[in-house]
């Protein structure tokens, strides 16, 4: 077996124990690629999944909006409370930690599987909720930057 087949199936089988179904699919899907023949299609995986898969998530998040649940006047309301100002707030730190998680990861592929394991560990262990690797890249990158500067 191959060590690429070995660390998806141990991919599966993490998600599987953790429930992270998003996980569970993209190493089946991995690994139905790579053993089908079918790899040539890696690279286009590689570059346009996370592209496709912030829109889902940006489509997700403004459907209320397209579904009348959240209008102009609610969004004007809960803008001016602490909440709203803290919200668009961590909105902006969250998009500069993603932007710099996504060059950590393109720049240091091998940090993607210790930030699987570790959201891995968070969910079955401490009842952490799935996420994706790039908000982790980000802290991780972020935190780099501090240990760096502190050296």
């Amino acid at each position: 077996m191959s060590q690429t087949n070995l660390i998806l199936i141990i991919l599966f089988i993490l998600g599987l124990l953790s429930k992270d179904h998003a996980l569970i699919i993209s190493a089946l899907i991995l690994f139905g690629l790579k053993n089908l023949k079918l790899d040539h299609w890696l690279p286009v995986v590689e570059q346009y999944s996370v592209k496709v898969g912030i829109m889902l998530i940006m489509l997700g998040i403004l459907t209320p909006v397209a579904t009348g649940e959240l209008d102009l006047l609610q969004i004007k309301e809960t803008i001016k409370t602490p909440l709203g100002v803290i919200g668009v707030g961590m909105g902006i730190i969250v998009t500069l930690l993603t932007r710099d998680g996504l060059n950590l990861m393109n720049t240091t592929p091998e940090v993607v599987p210790n930030l699987v394991v570790g959201i891995i560990l968070g969910i079955a262990f401490f009842g952490g909720v799935p996420s994706g690797p790039i908000i982790a890249s980000g802290i991780t990158a972020f935190l780099i930057k501090i240990f760096r500067f502190l050296s």
